[in-house]
C-alpha cells in the first residue's frame, strides 16, 4: 500500500510520519519547494518534539519519500491525503483556494483507483465542494479529521485517542480499515458529516471550557475567590473533567479560534443559531484585556510604560505564532503608548517579520531589564525557572501579570514582586 501526503506542514508532516513508522511507503508534496528541499536534508523548518529525527530515520529506511512534483508523489499511490490548510478569511468563512487547486490537478493526473482521505478541515458545506471537484469514477472520499496538538503531533498521530473516518462508500472504508489496522486506538465509522461535526464539535466544546473557567476566573477576581481552586473541584467531577480548566488570557493556534469561527459562520448562512459557541468566542476575543486592566490598576497611566511581555508563540513549546494572544496584546499596548520589550524561546525571529518597532530578544534578561511590569503571555514551563531575584534586580518596577497563571504567587511576594494572575488571590 503506498501512501501520498498533499500538504506537508505539521498535520500532513505528523500524519506521513506514523504512517512510515508503521511500515508503510509514504511520498510527500508541498508547493513549497524550499520547504521539501529541507525535508529532504532531514530538517524540519518548524519545531515539533522529536520528528526531525525520526524524519532522519524514516529517510534511511527510504518509506519516506519527499517529491519535487505533484506528479511523482502521487505515482502508483492507492491513499491521498489532503492535508492542506484552511485558513479563515475575515468573514469567517474558509480559504479553499488551495484545496481547488489541487483537485484541478488531481483531476488531471490521477487515471487509477485511489482514495482521496480529506484531512483538512472542512465545514460540511466545504466537503460538498470538494467532494464535486473530485467527482469522478477513479476517486472514492473520505473524511479523516486529525486532533493533533502543536508539540506532541508525531505522538498524538502514532497513539490517537481516536480514529474518526467518514465515508459513503465501501471500498474507501476497506482500504483504509486494513491501513489503519496497525493502530490500536478505538475506530469509527460513520458518514463524511457526522465525521466533520465531530471534529468541529470536540474544538467548539473545548473552545466552551476554555472560556466558561475565564469568566469564572474573572469573578474570582472581584470576590477574591481562587481559580485554582475552583477549577480543581470542577475538574474532579467525572461529568465534567480538568482537561482545558485552565485559566488565563484566552486561547490562540491554528485550530480552536480558527474552527469556532468557521461554524458560527456556517450556521449563520443556514439560518442556524450557534449561541454557545458565539458567546466562547466572544469571551475569547476580549479576554486578553483583562491584562490591560491588571497592568492600569497598578501603574496608572500606561503611556510611556515599558512593558515586558514573556511569551510570543500561542502555547510554549512550539515557535507557531498563528492566533497568538500574544500579538493582540502586544498591539493594544502598543496603541496605549507603552514601550514594548518581548522574548519568546523559539518564534523571536518570526516575530519580528510581524511586529514593528519593538525590541525583541530571545535573552529574557535583556528584554526585562528596565520594565515597569512583566507580563506572562505564554505558558513556557522555562518561565518556571528563571532566576527571578535577578529579574528583580533588573526591573524598574516590580509588576509581574502572570496571564497563565504560572508562576508561585506565595513565592513572588516573598521575593518583593506585586503578583497579579488570572482569578487568584
Amino acid at each position: 500500500m503506498k501512501i501520498s501526503i498533499i500538504g506537508v506542514g505539521y498535520v500532513g508532516l505528523a500524519t506521513g510520519i506514523s504512517l512510515c513508522l508503521k511500515g508503510y511507503t509514504v511520498s510527500f508534496y508541498d508547493s513549497d519547494k524550499k520547504k521539501i528541499k529541507s525535508f529532504k536534508r532531514g530538517k524540519v523548518p518548524f519545531v515539533e518534539e522529536d520528528i526531525e529525527e525520526t524524519i532522519k530515520e524514516c529517510l534511511s529506511n527510504k518509506n519516506a519519500i519527499f517529491a519535487d512534483n505533484l506528479k511523482e508523489a502521487l505515482e502508483n499511490s492507492n491513499i491521498i491525503f489532503l492535508c492542506i490548510g484552511t485558513p479563515i478569511l475575515p468573514e469567517g468563512e474558509s480559504d479553499l483556494i488551495n484545496i481547488k487547486n489541487v483537485c484541478a490537478e488531481l483531476r488531471k493526473l490521477v487515471r487509477h483507483e485511489v482514495v482521496v482521505v480529506i484531512k483538512s478541515t472542512v465545514n460540511p458545506g466545504d466537503y460538498l465542494e470538494t467532494k464535486n471537484l473530485l467527482s469522478s469514477k477513479n476517486f472514492s472520499i473520505a473524511v479523516n479529521p486529525e486532533f493533533l496538538r502543536e508539540g506532541s503531533a508525531l505522538q498524538n498521530a502514532l497513539h490517537p485517542n481516536r480514529i474518526i473516518i467518514g465515508t459513503d462508500d465501501e471500498y474507501s472504508k476497506k482500504i483504509l480499515k486494513e491501513l489503519y489496522s496497525k493502530f490500536e486506538s478505538p475506530k469509527i465509522f460513520t458518514d463524511p458529516m457526522s465525521a466533520i461535526l465531530i471534529k468541529y464539535a470536540s474544538n467548539s466544546f473545548l473552545a466552551v471550557k476554555i472560556s466558561f473557567i475565564n469568566e469564572i476566573a474573572n469573578i474570582c477576581d472581584i470576590v477574591g475567590a481562587s481559580i485554582d481552586d475552583v477549577a480543581l473541584g470542577i475538574g474532579l467531577d467525572p461529568r465534567i473533567g480538568r482537561d482545558f480548566l485552565k485559566a488565563g488570557i484566552g486561547f490562540g493556534g491554528s485550530c480552536l479560534p480558527k474552527d469556532t469561527k468557521n461554524l458560527i459562520r456556517f450556521a449563520e448562512k443556514n439560518s442556524l443559531s450557534t449561541n454557545i459557541v458565539k458567546a466562547a468566542d466572544i469571551v475569547n476575543e476580549n479576554q486578553y484585556k483583562v491584562v490591560i486592566k491588571k497592568l492600569t490598576k497598578n501603574l496608572g497611566t500606561l503611556e510611556n510604560k515599558v512593558i515586558s511581555v514573556l511569551g510570543l508563540s500561542f502555547k510554549g513549546g512550539t515557535d507557531d505564532l498563528r492566533g497568538s494572544v500574544s500579538l493582540k496584546l502586544i498591539e493594544e499596548l502598543k496603541k496605549s503608548g507603552v514601550v514594548v520589550k518581548a522574548h519568546d524561546y523559539l518564534s523571536y525571529e518570526k516575530a519580528k517579520k510581524i511586529i514593528k518597532d519593538i525590541f525583541i530578544s530571545k535573552d529574557v534578561y535583556a528584554v526585562v531589564k528596565d520594565a515597569d511590569a512583566v507580563v506572562i503571555a505564554t505558558d513556557w514551563k522555562e518561565y518556571t525557572k528563571l532566576d527571578w531575584e535577578k529579574i528583580k534586580e533588573l526591573m524598574k518596577g516590580n509588576l509581574i501579570v502572570d496571564g497563565r497563571n504560572l508562576l508561585d504567587p506565595k513565592l513572588f511576594k516573598k521575593l518583593g514582586f506585586v503578583y497579579e494572575g488570572i482569578g487568584r488571590k
